[in-house]
C-alpha cells in the first residue's frame, strides 16, 4: 500500500568482505582460539617468528614474495585449521601485486657449457701433442756407422759427427683445466610443491611443480635446493636416491656440492 515504509534488513556483506580482506587477523585470531604461540607454529612449520608476525600484521615488506610467501599463508593456515586453498586465494586478492609475482626461468641459453671446458682441452692436446714430437726428434742422437760397412764386416770408418743443434727454446702449453665431475639433480615431486632452484649460482627454477613432473639439471660447483612441501617431494642426486629434507608441508633449504653431495643420498 501507498505511504508504507519498507523496512530492509542490513547485510553483513560488508563485513564478510573487511574479513575476507585481513588475512592476518584471521590466522592471528584462529591460532590464539587454539591457544598457539607462534613459536609453536614456528617449530612445526620451520618459518621464522619474524614472518609469521608479518603475516599475522599483513606487512608484505618483510616477507620473500612469490611462491615462497603463498607457501607459508598455506602451511600456517594449515597448523591453525583454517583452509589453506581459500586462505591463500583471499590473500593473493589483498596483497600488491609484487608480493604474488613468481620470478621468471632462465633461458636454456643463459646456463653454463661444458662442451666450451670439453673443446678447450682437446684443443690443447691437439696443440701439445705435435710440439712434443718435434722436441723428441730434436733430441735424439744420429749413428756413427755406415750400414754398409756394418754389414760387409769392414772396419768401420768413423763418420763425422754432425753439429749438434742448438737447444730448443722452452715452449710453455697452457696446461688443460681439471674437469671435475658434475652434479646431476632430477626433481621428481609426489605432490604440488613449490621449488625453487640455483645452479652455480643462477637461479633455472622457481615454480609450482605437480605430481608425476620431471626436471633435470646439471652444476659443476653447487645446487641450492629450496622446497616448499618437503614431505611431497623427492630427488635423486647422481643417479642416486635422495633422502626426504621434510615432512607434508614443511619448508626445506639444500645447499649441495660435489664434496656433501652422499650426505643427501638414502642410506
Amino acid at each position: 500500500m501507498l505511504g508504507e515504509t519498507l523496512n530492509v534488513t542490513p547485510t553483513d556483506s560488508g563485513a564478510s568482505r573487511d574479513a575476507a580482506a585481513d588475512v592476518g587477523g584471521r590466522l592471528r585470531e584462529a591460532r590464539e582460539a587454539r591457544n598457539m604461540e607462534l613459536r609453536d607454529i614456528a617449530a612445526t612449520t620451520k618459518i621464522s617468528i619474524g614472518a609469521l608476525e608479518a603475516l599475522e600484521q599483513n606487512d608484505f615488506d618483510p616477507l620473500p614474495g612469490g611462491i615462497f610467501t603463498r607457501a607459508f599463508v598455506r602451511a600456517y593456515a594449515s597448523e591453525v585449521g583454517l583452509d589453506p586453498e581459500q586462505t591463500t586465494r583471499d590473500f593473493m586478492a589483498q596483497a600488491p601485486a609484487d608480493a604474488t609475482s613468481d620470478p621468471g626461468r632462465l633461458d636454456d641459453e643463459q646456463m653454463p657449457s661444458r662442451r666450451q671446458v670439453v673443446e678447450t682441452v682437446f684443443k690443447l692436446l691437439i696443440i701439445g701433442v705435435p710440439l712434443a714430437g718435434l722436441l723428441f726428434l730434436g733430441l735424439r742422437g744420429t749413428s756413427t756407422v755406415s750400414p754398409g760397412q756394418a754389414d760387409a764386416g769392414g772396419p768401420a770408418t768413423p763418420v763425422a759427427e754432425p753439429a749438434p743443434l742448438p737447444p730448443a727454446a722452452p715452449v710453455e702449453v697452457e696446461a688443460a683445466p681439471a674437469v671435475r665431475a658434475p652434479l646431476v639433480i632430477v626433481l621428481r615431486p609426489r605432490g604440488e610443491s613449490w621449488i625453487s632452484l640455483t645452479v652455480d649460482g643462477e637461479r633455472v627454477l622457481s615454480r609450482i611443480m605437480q605430481a608425476g613432473e620431471e626436471e633435470s639439471y646439471e652444476a659443476e660447483d653447487e645446487i641450492t635446493l629450496n622446497i616448499g612441501n618437503a614431505g611431497q617431494f623427492d630427488f635423486d642426486i647422481n643417479g642416486q636416491e635422495a633422502r626426504s629434507l621434510g615432512g607434508r608441508g614443511e619448508v626445506a633449504t639444500a645447499t649441495i656440492t660435489p664434496e656433501n653431495y652422499l650426505s643427501y643420498v638414502e642410506p
